[in-house]
C-alpha cells in the first residue's frame, strides 16, 4: 500500500510539473503574441514575378472590393494570414524608401490581403493612370512602426517619393498631400479627371478617429531596371525572386 501511495504522489507531482510548464508557455505566448505577429509580417517575402503578376491580373474581376468587410487587425488575424498566404496573388509592390515602407500589392481587399500587404480599392484602377488607391493596416506599438502602412502614420509627409511597380514598369510619384480624414470620407479613392495620382490609406492611432492619407502625383514612368537604386533596393527588401 505504501508503495502504491508513493507512486500516486509521484504521478501527481509529475502532472503538476507538466501543468506548471504549460501555464508558463501559455503566459509567454500571451505576452509575446503581438511581437510574434509582427515578426510573422516582417519575415514575409512573397514570390512576385512578371509571370505571377500576369496570372494575378487575370483574376482581377474575382477580387473583393467591399471595404466594409475588412475587420480591425489583430495578432491572431496576422498569424492566420501567414498560414493562408499562398491564397493571395500579388501584382506588384509599393514603396516609400525615405520612410522604410515596402509592401506587396494584391487586387481587392480582405483580412488576409491587408494583413500581409496592401489592397487595391477599385477594380478599374491601373498603375500610372487615374487614382491608384491602396489601403493597408496600421499597427500600434513600437514593434509595428515599420510594418505595412504604419510608416505613413509616423513619418509620411509632403515631398516624399512613392514608387509603384508591376515588375515590368516603375511609376514614380511625388507626395503632394498628407492629411487625416473621417472614416466615411471614401471619396478620397475616387479618380479625379485629368490627374494621374496615388492614394495610400491607413488608420490613425485609433481606427475609429480617422484615416491617414498620403497622396501624390505621377512624375515619371520607367522600365524596372531603370528605376532609382533606392527604389529597387526597397522592392527587393520584400521580394527575393524578382525576375
Amino acid at each position: 500500500m505504501a508503495k502504491k501511495e508513493q507512486r500516486t504522489k509521484s504521478k501527481r507531482r509529475w502532472w503538476s510539473t507538466v501543468l506548471y510548464f504549460i501555464l508558463i508557455l501559455v503566459a509567454l505566448g500571451l505576452i509575446f503574441h503581438n511581437q510574434i505577429a509582427s515578426f510573422a509580417i516582417k519575415t514575409f517575402q512573397p514570390e512576385v514575378t512578371t509571370s505571377s503578376v500576369k496570372k494575378s491580373e487575370a483574376k482581377k474581376k474575382d477580387a473583393n472590393y467591399d471595404w466594409s468587410a475588412v475587420n480591425t487587425l489583430t495578432a491572431q488575424q496576422i498569424l492566420k494570414a501567414r498560414v493562408n498566404a499562398g491564397q493571395v496573388d500579388f501584382i506588384g509592390f509599393v514603396t516609400v524608401p525615405e520612410i522604410g515602407l515596402s509592401v506587396p500589392i494584391a487586387n481587392g481587399v480582405s483580412d488576409t490581403i491587408l494583413s500581409l500587404g496592401a489592397g487595391t480599392l477599385n477594380e478599374a484602377q491601373q498603375m500610372g493612370t487615374g487614382n491608384y488607391a491602396l489601403a493597408s493596416h496600421f499597427i500600434q506599438g513600437d514593434s509595428g512602426k515599420d510594418i505595412l502602412f504604419s510608416p505613413i502614420y509616423y513619418k509620411g509627409k509632403v515631398g516624399q517619393k512613392i514608387y509603384l511597380t508591376d515588375m515590368k514598369k516603375v511609376y514614380e510619384y511625388k507626395a503632394t498631400e498628407y492629411t487625416t480624414v473621417k472614416p466615411t470620407d471614401v471619396q478620397v479613392a475616387d479618380p479625379i479627371p485629368g490627374r494621374k495620382m496615388i492614394t495610400l490609406i491607413t488608420c490613425d492611432y485609433t481606427a475609429e478617429r480617422g484615416r491617414v492619407i498620403l497622396q501624390g502625383d505621377l512624375q515619371k514612368e520607367m522600365d524596372f531596371d531603370d528605376a532609382p537604386s533606392d527604389a529597387l533596393k526597397s522592392f527587393e527588401q520584400d521580394n527575393r525572386w524578382i525576375k
